[in-house]
């Protein structure tokens, strides 16, 4: 019989025995009834009293036997479990001693069975002093209760490291060994899991961030549609932007803009998905209606590639469209004016720039770039001042790669504002040519795009879908760790190597690197791996038919959670532009060389010609008309003289082997001779010393004397129509700087970044001035030997200022 029997049985009998002596009471109480009566009925009424009580008293003894048998049972079941060792089980006293233990428990903290014998084992002693509070009140707990709810804590192991535990305990009562009885179960291994996969969970959410910032923040149109019908499953936020409207998922093109769709943009996307292969376009028409209904030209570069599900069928494609609408605008008019450009761009709801050809000196910004940092004019700052510091190194490698190919820019950064604050921006830039494909300026706009970052930070999509977008970009991207370990590759990158992701994780990358471009390579990267510092290097690397290519790769450093944890990098290839570039320099070389060759041979048979000349010249009378002709080719051969000078003179600087005579000279009496000698040559002008410092100089006189004698002539050269040349020598610090100012023709600033070249000749003068251009490349090979500095100011129709400056006390080239 069970407790709840037993209980019903009491209740019963208990309700009995009351009625019992109830009925007793009142039957005592009733004055007429019969004595025998009475007696009869206070006999049955103890009769089943007695029963009651004697079956109530076997009920009673069954479940106490019951209860010892079961009793008995949890006794040995316990025994099974303590002797078993699946869990520890321990017994102690209030004050902390642990007095009697299993195997199990001793293994968990690595003491002995003897060492718990003798007493050594206490609460206090095992416990980490983080945990001592939270166990007095379990003990607390236990001694009110009887019980304390599970908790988790650590204990110290003998060798003194911590284990993580489950611990539970239970009071004893009336039992000699002990006050309390507790289980404790080693979760050591849940808790390593529980760690692992909250840094597991934190690299997760790390990948999505990176791929949706590559993809969700590109300045470019990416979509993805898939299924027979090229269903839209993803677009970027570039599309939605553009087009204003957000309703693209699960519907084509046709749906969402009946009228634009094309017959031939339809068929190229369907051959794509049909035939699997990629296809690029450049400068595509497309048409575009506007927020106003107005159909209006657009211009795209676009790139269409296949997308295949996880068996490696095609099941839809992406697209990648950059537009171009901006450039092809402006190549249709190139030679627009800077008056014209600024009274548009003050119009215009972006902030608008344009810098130099070399893009250091921002020569134009509009009303709202203006606004935007404060400023009233373009004097006493920068555009490279207002980045976000974090953002300086990327943008500093971008617009670098980009002055260096001639290559459109544009980069997400965060620009200050005039109150200070940083906002996030589009920036863009593209180079305006001249028809020779020489860089005129820069000219570029920043889009505030903050408001679009800040709800993208609220996106979340998986690390597959993102990794599916990465794979189909055109150019090669990598992921590394913080040992410099590949741990990522995209598909562009097995397909060019022709190795697989798992051959070129870790190290195994280097297999598509030769040895000899991979030792220099190994330690420009493990100098950016020690710095943490962004990476960028040229070198050759081996396409997977075997073929080595130029390439330029680059990375920046990444943080997860704070710390440094690897590079994210692309690889683009640029086999062409370096096989130019080298052929460049075989041209030029063998230009020298024959030069070379060439000045030493005219050499000797102009010495006999001048001889010849002057022989003729002495032998006819003044008067005579034959003397005028040799007077002009006594002069032309002196001109010849002088070019056959400055090709030696430029074959000695390119073999390192142009002499220099270095002795203490007097700087002023040098410059008064050389005008001299100019002005006897050229009466036409009129040569003004207007300023000269008496100083000496320590170098070589000679080659200083052909600095100022190609400055001079050149300055008449290019002044026929003027009467005059200036020249001014004044001392500035401990610097010399001298002027030779002509009001000629004038340079035009893209001329002067080319001016010192060598063989630089502008074309409009070439055909009228004579000249091999190399004159100014002498001139600033001597000043540069010299420690000094060349440049040059000018006007066109103007003139120009050639200056050079020499340290007072120079140095010996």
């Amino acid at each position: 019989m069970n407790e709840k029997k037993v209980y019903h049985a009491l209740e019963i009998a208990s309700i009995v025995l009351l009625f019992i002596i109830s009925s007793t009471v009142i039957l005592f109480l009733i004055d007429g009834i019969d004595l025998l009566i009475f007696k009869i009925i206070i006999a049955i009424l103890l009769i089943i009293a007695i029963a009651f009580f004697l079956l109530l008293r076997k009920t009673i003894s069954l479940t106490i036997q019951n209860a010892k048998h079961k009793f008995k049972n949890a006794e040995q079941k316990f025994g099974r479990i303590y002797d078993a060792n699946v869990l520890g089980i321990l017994i102690s006293d209030f004050n902390g001693l642990i007095v009697d233990a299993n195997d199990a428990f001793l293994d968990i903290i690595g003491y002995s069975r003897e060492e718990l014998e003798k007493g050594f084992i206490r609460w206090n002693q095992i416990t980490p002093p983080e945990f001592k509070e939270e166990s007095l009140l379990a003990l607390n707990q236990l001694k009110e209760k009887g019980v304390c709810t599970p908790f988790e804590k650590q204990y110290y192991h003998k060798d003194g490291s911590k284990v993580w535990v489950l611990v539970g305990s239970s009071r004893l009562l009336n039992d000699n060994r002990g006050d309390a009885i507790t289980y404790v179960i080693d979760i050591s291994a849940k808790k390593e899991i529980d760690a692992k996969t909250k840094q597991f969970n934190a690299i997760i959410k790390r990948q999505q961030e990176e791929f949706k910032s590559v993809f969700m923040n590109a300045p470019a149109y990416i979509s993805i549609r898939r299924g027979p019908e090229l269903r839209y499953t993803f677009v970027n936020k570039a599309i939605t932007d553009f087009t204003h409207r957000d309703d693209y998922i699960g519907k084509t093109p046709e749906e969402l803009f009946p009228d634009l769709i094309s017959e031939e943009d339809k068929e190229i996307s369907e051959q794509v998905f049909r035939t699997g292969l990629a296809i690029k376009g450049k400068r595509h028409k497309a048409r575009y209606k506007n927020e106003k209904g107005e159909m209006v030209n657009i211009y795209l570069d676009y790139l269409i590639t296949p997308v295949y599900d996880y068996e490696g069928k095609v099941d839809g494609i992406a697209t990648f469209g950059f537009d171009v609408t901006d450039l092809v605008l402006a190549n249709q008019e190139m030679e627009i004016s800077k008056d014209r450009f600024a009274s548009m761009a003050d119009t215009m709801p972006e902030k608008v720039w344009m810098t130099s050809a070399n893009g250091k000196e921002l020569i134009y910004v509009n009303k709202l770039w203006l606004d935007y940092v404060g400023k009233t004019s373009l004097d006493g700052w920068s555009w490279y001042d207002t980045v976000y510091p974090e953002d300086k190194a990327i943008v500093q490698i971008l617009w670098s790669q980009a002055m260096k190919y001639d290559q459109n820019f544009t980069i997400e950064a965060r620009l200050q504002n005039a109150k200070g604050d940083y906002r996030w921006h589009l920036i863009k830039g593209v180079p305006l040519k001249s028809k020779e494909n020489e860089v005129l300026v820069w000219v570029g706009s920043n889009s505030d795009i903050h408001d679009q970052k800040q709800q993208l930070k609220l996106l979340k999509d998986s690390e597959e879908y993102f990794k599916t977008l990465a794979d189909e970009t055109p150019f090669m991207v990598w992921k590394s760790d913080e040992l410099g370990n590949f741990v990522y590759v995209n598909k562009q990158w097995t397909a060019f190597t022709g190795l697989s992701v798992s051959e070129s994780l870790g190290s195994g990358f280097r297999n598509a690197i030769p040895p000899l471009d991979d030792e220099e390579r190994k330690i420009a990267w493990a100098n950016a791996i020690a710095a943490k510092t962004a990476y960028q290097n040229k070198f050759q690397l081996r396409r997977a038919d075997g073929a080595l290519r130029w390439v330029y790769a680059q990375a920046n450093p990444y943080d997860i959670d704070g710390e440094f944890a690897g590079f994210i990098g692309s690889i683009i290839d640029i086999t062409e532009q370096e096989l130019v570039q080298q052929a460049e320099k075989e041209l030029s070389a063998k230009k020298d060389e024959f030069l070379s060759i060439a000045s030493h041979e005219l050499k000797t048979p102009l010495t006999s010609v001048k001889a010849f000349i002057q022989l003729i010249e002495k032998s006819l009378n003044k008067d005579d008309k034959a003397y005028q002709f040799v007077l002009k080719a006594s002069k032309n051969l002196k001109r010849l003289e002088i070019l056959i000078a400055d090709l030696l003179d430029v074959s000695k600087i390119n073999a390192g082997k142009l002499t220099y005579h270095i002795k203490e000279f007097d700087f002023h009496q040098m410059l008064e001779e050389s005008i001299a000698s100019i002005q006897n040559i050229s009466p036409t002008h009129q040569i003004n010393l207007l300023e000269s410092a008496r100083v000496s100089i320590n170098g070589d006189k000679f080659r200083i004397e052909q600095v100022i004698y190609n400055f001079l002539s050149n300055a008449i050269k290019y002044s026929p129509n003027a009467k005059e040349v200036n020249v001014s020598a004044k001392v500035k610090g401990n610097q010399l700087v001298v002027a030779v100012q002509d009001y000629g023709i004038g340079i035009s600033d893209t001329h002067i970044l080319h001016i010192s070249d060598r063989y630089f000749r502008v074309d409009k003068t070439a055909m009228v001035f004579q000249g091999l251009g190399l004159g100014l490349f002498i001139s600033k090979e001597i000043i540069n030997r010299h420690e000094g500095e060349f440049w040059i100011e000018s006007e066109l129709g103007k003139g120009s200022t050639f200056y050079f400056s020499l340290p007072i006390e120079a140095q010996n080239p």
